[in-house]
């Protein structure tokens, strides 16, 4: 009879220490999975911290003073007003190295302008996009050798010209393995795609319609598209992995701003002021009488 009370006892300390084993897994992965410590830390200092990249008219620094401005920024900063939170702008980073920031937690958001691909949805969640890009394939203009099938640039023969972190490097890896390629360092102007190309040290680069219209406004004569568009990027910030309480209020609040023109009438003036046009996110309603 002992023994088998003392059965029941081992018994019992058994199964409480396997319950709060389980237990604490439970707790530990749904923390891990569900928990939102940046959107806890956000909330309770008022503050969201945002890392950025230069890419003119999204986002602009100016050279001379450091100001900040453009579509990214002004929407950024309007939608966290709009939440009752301030935006301190607190790093500027590389294509490369912005993910790395936000788990790194040098910032809270990416709050200039990268391109939704599927490298980069791996490790980051993607806020509603503000607006759309086409990424086409540009030459030089005297360059014939790719105007009938851009395809041809898929070998050893040509050197693609990309940035490296950037879209151009995606779709080079993607769609033209077998070329070579140019890799340009990650804070390097976007332009110099295009210098590289123009003066021969590449034969391609893949870049979005509005920053090579721009770029042919003002070197005319320059380089030329030889493609329909590659693929098309939501132009998006970007939270850190698994953050979704931070992304859903996020989306809300640029979802407000499409939904209340803020964000057509942002577009519409950095549109005039640097003479380039974006694919606008398409409303998902209609209005009846």
């Amino acid at each position: 009879m002992q023994n088998s009370n003392w059965l029941k006892v081992v018994g019992i300390i058994v199964l409480v220490v396997v319950v709060t084993l389980i237990t604490g897994s439970f707790s530990s992965s749904s923390k891990s999975t569900g928990g939102s410590s940046v959107y806890d830390k956000v909330v309770a200092s008022g503050v969201i911290r945002a890392c950025y990249t230069a890419f003119p008219p999204a986002f602009i620094i100016d050279p001379n003073t450091k100001k900040l401005s453009g579509i990214f920024y002004d929407t950024l900063n309007k939608a966290a007003g709009n939440m009752g939170l301030k935006v301190d702008w607190n790093n500027e980073v590389g294509w490369g190295d912005a993910i790395g920031a936000l788990n790194s937690g040098k910032c809270d958001i990416i709050g200039s302008d990268s391109w939704s691909n599927s490298t980069r949805g791996k490790s980051a969640e993607f806020i509603q996009p503000l607006f759309y890009s086409s990424i086409n394939a540009y030459v030089r203009i005297d360059d014939n050798r790719f105007n009938n099938d851009i395809t041809v640039a898929n070998s050893p023969s040509y050197k693609l010209v990309v940035l490296d972190g950037e879209s151009s490097q995606v779709i080079a890896a993607q769609d033209f393995p077998n070329a070579k390629t140019l890799q340009l360092p990650q804070l390097t102007d976007v332009s110099q795609l295009f210098v590289s190309v123009v003066s021969g040290k590449g034969d391609m680069t893949f870049q979005d319609s509005s920053t090579a219209d721009q770029y042919i406004k003002n070197n005319p004569g320059k380089i030329k598209l030889v493609s329909t568009p590659l693929v098309v990027y939501g132009d998006v910030m970007m939270v850190k992995k698994g953050e979704f309480s931070l992304k859903t209020s996020l989306d809300n609040a640029i979802n407000e701003l499409h939904n209340n023109g803020y964000i057509n009438s942002v577009i519409s003036k950095y549109e005039k002021e640097y003479s380039v046009s974006f694919h606008r996110v398409a409303e998902p309603y209609k209005i009846t009488k």
